[in-house]
């Protein structure tokens, strides 16, 4: 891609800065084999190739990644889903659950009460099933999506680096030449520091990021684990009105408060006779307006908790056509001074500069995209129903 060698070059420049030719040599070597990097930036005799569209940059190919090597976000999903040691003992108290209701039905012995509880149970094991596995999908998403971002974010901040090696460069020229002062060199020394330091902290992360995810795949902790990209941009059609129907069977929280309304109504109609005491009806008429109210709590809850992920969802939506602009606006400010660059009307920096530019807001489009879908993965959880469409609430 026009990225990985706008990446490349100013990486490569950043390693190669204040040594002989020899060492570039070296160092380009060595970018290649790590990633593949095309050209320095310090070779060049004209202006670098036209960066690919904008929609290119948006499908969001890892920098330097090979796709067939890396793990697939649909791929960790599913060995969560299959391997993880939550879902799976949820399964077994599921099974557990089961098999309890089936023992009781099959027992005429059983009274009502206890065969209804038992029936409440495997429901409720059933709905805590459904719910565990769109909580592991929204966690291995949230660590897949980190882990890439981080990957990706190695490149940005070599790039960050290669530019301020040069504006050091430039600070010191002109303090040569009596055109800056020895401030404008520290401030520019000082400010390298930071990114270079940036830039190792970023590096240090990448074992904690893949150990975390390696956790929920229920996988070995190399600490080196490499990722394909997050998916690609594709709006979701969410109607709220759908998502709050049917709340009560679908949230285990909610199912809970509904189950215990039934059985308070079971115990009501059990102890209003004649020949049961009439306190006894009385406490079980107590607690059937506590059930019925801690229900419509229950409810008021989870109606919120929807509501307000819908407008995460919403809004992150508008967080990427905003990222989506400022990459296009930035890719344009390229092009331009590319042209600008070839014509000799302006320095090599200033290009330089704009090419960081484009690298950082790609960037951050991406992270738009991805939290995106993270507010999907959330809206997911607060629903009980799967609407990200990877696979977590089969």
């Amino acid at each position: 891609m026009t990225s990985n060698r706008v990446i490349q070059g100013t990486a490569n420049r950043e390693r190669g800065a204040g040594t002989g030719e020899a060492r570039e040599r070296e160092q380009g070597q060595t970018v290649k084999r790590r990633g593949g990097w095309a050209n320095s930036l310090r070779s060049l005799p004209s202006p670098l190739p036209a960066f690919l569209t904008l929609l290119a940059l948006l499908t969001v190919q890892p920098f330097g990644l090979s796709l067939a090597q890396s793990l697939t976000l649909p791929a960790a999903v599913n060995t969560a889903l299959e391997r993880g040691a939550d879902l799976s003992s949820q399964r077994a108290t599921l099974a557990n659950a089961r098999a309890d209701l089936a023992a009781k039905q099959a027992d005429p012995s059983v009274l009502i009460v206890a065969l209804t509880q038992s029936r409440q149970g495997a429901a409720l094991e059933e709905a805590r099933t459904s719910q565990r596995r769109l909580e592991v999908t929204q966690s291995v998403l949230t660590a897949y999506s980190n882990l890439y971002e981080a990957q990706q974010n190695i490149a940005v901040l070599e790039a960050q680096v290669a530019l301020d090696v040069r504006n050091l460069e430039v600070a010191r020229a002109r303090l040569s030449a009596r055109n800056a002062t020895q401030l404008d060199v520290d401030r520019a020394n000082n400010t390298l520091s930071s990114s270079r330091q940036s830039l190792a902290d970023a590096r240090a992360q990448l074992p904690i990021l893949s150990n975390r995810l390696e956790t929920l795949l229920a996988s070995n902790s190399s600490g080196n684990l490499q990722v394909a990209a997050t998916p690609a941009f594709a709006q979701r059609q969410v109607n709220q009105t759908t998502l709050e129907q049917g709340l009560e069977a679908r949230l285990p929280n909610l199912l809970q408060a509904a189950q215990a309304v039934e059985l308070a109504e079971l115990n009501v109609r059990l102890a209003d006779n004649d020949y049961t005491p009439p306190v006894t009806l009385r406490d079980a008429r107590t607690n059937l307006e506590n059930a019925r109210r801690n229900l419509e709590t229950a409810r008021q809850n989870a109606l919120t908790s929807l509501r307000d992920s819908v407008r995460a969802v919403q809004n992150a939506l508008e967080r990427v056509r905003i990222a989506q602009q400022d990459a296009a606006n930035d890719q344009t400010t390229l092009k331009q001074d590319q042209t600008r660059f070839q014509s000799g009307t302006i320095s090599r920096l200033q290009l330089q500069q704009s090419e960081v530019a484009v690298v950082r807001s790609s960037y951050t489009a991406l992270q738009a995209v991805n939290n995106y879908w993270k507010a999907l993965a959330a809206l997911s959880v607060a629903a009980g129903q799967d609407v990200l469409g990877l696979g977590g609430g089969q």
